[in-house]
């Protein structure tokens, strides 16, 4: 289907309004929403323990899964739901944090109070801003993402670089239009 929303985007915009938690889209659809050349398959949403609650009782139908405790290796949390929506994984991750070998935290969960707000869909969605996303990309090694990170940051020329779907410039810091 040509000119149709990828299936995360249409993900994303069926997400339950959060209304009193903090909460951040994380991972390649963080990268995507800022513009940078990824084709994410999931959602990583980044949440404190309100949203967290609020996303999973509005995901209701949707969860297959929800962890206490759920630790990959390079990455831990202290809960974790895992949601299907419109085909596409949705990880709900409460206390987040990048672990070394040893299991020590080398990057704790980012600060949800700041972040950077991209409109989708006449949505303002909480979106990790590059910075942030870019030390989580070096504590769980992935290199590759960080250096396009680091570029992006530096505000050099990316080939395949996508326009941020029709982004408009900011009307505030950190207030983007899509």
């Amino acid at each position: 289907m040509t000119g149709s929303a990828p299936a995360w985007r249409t993900a994303l915009g069926e997400l339950p309004i959060v209304r009193r938690g903090r909460w951040a889209v994380g991972g390649s659809a963080s990268l995507a929403l800022h513009g940078l050349p990824v084709d994410p398959r999931d959602l990583d949403l980044l949440v404190d323990h309100v949203a967290a609650a609020e996303l999973v009782d509005g995901l209701r139908g949707a969860v297959v899964s929800d962890e206490a405790r759920w630790d990959r290796g390079d990455v831990r949390a202290v809960r974790r739901a895992l949601a299907v929506v419109h085909g596409v994984e949705v990880e709900i991750l409460e206390g987040v944090e990048a672990v070394g070998p040893t299991g020590d935290v080398i990057v704790a969960t980012p600060d949800l109070d700041h972040v950077d707000r991209i409109i989708v869909s006449g949505r303002r969605i909480p979106v990790l801003p590059l910075p942030a996303i870019q030390v989580l990309l070096d504590a769980t090694g992935n290199r590759e993402r960080a250096a396009m990170v680091a570029k992006e940051l530096s505000g050099e020329p990316m080939p395949g670089r996508k326009i941020r779907f029709g982004l408009q410039p900011p009307d505030r810091p950190g207030h983007h239009r899509v």
